[in-house]
């Protein structure tokens, strides 16, 4: 059984095992990106207890992105992350679109204020619709990797 750190208040159960053998149990700021994660690219309807859940990231084609869909996207992350993800004390969510060789970029990423740290999710579109996935932790000391 694993064991949630009851002086944090964010834990998010992972599906993965540690190296005990154990449940992974994310806290903090690294629990905050899994949540988001999960908003992400679920998609409404996924669960039927909240139809509302999720952004489906996945429908998005990084082609057209302008100032107009940036912001709309901007906007339903910060809806979602308010409704659906309790007390997460974000400050800041910035949106950026990149193209680099024929490859769409998308980077998002959210300022947390109660512990200084940043998240950061990169979303890269390559020339044949293969969607590749990652994102990183920043706090003052240390970076993590997902």
């Amino acid at each position: 059984m694993p064991l949630i750190d009851k002086n944090n208040p964010v834990n998010e159960l992972d599906f993965s095992l540690d190296a005990f053998n154990e449940q992974k149990v994310y806290t903090g700021a690294m629990a905050y990106a899994h949540k988001i994660k999960n908003l992400l690219f679920m998609r409404p309807g996924d669960l039927p207890s909240m139809p509302d859940v999720g952004i489906n990231i996945q429908s998005y084609r990084f082609k057209a992105f302008d100032t107009l869909v940036n912001n709309q996207l901007r906007e339903k992350l910060s809806d979602q992350v308010s409704a659906y993800v309790t007390d997460m004390p974000v400050e800041n969510i910035d949106i950026s679109v990149l193209k680099d060789k024929g490859d769409f970029y998308l980077l998002i990423k959210f300022s947390l204020m109660q512990d200084e740290s940043e998240v950061v999710f990169g979303i890269q579109q390559r020339k044949g619709e293969i969607v590749n996935f990652n994102f990183e932790v920043y706090d003052n000391e240390s970076v993590e990797i997902w």
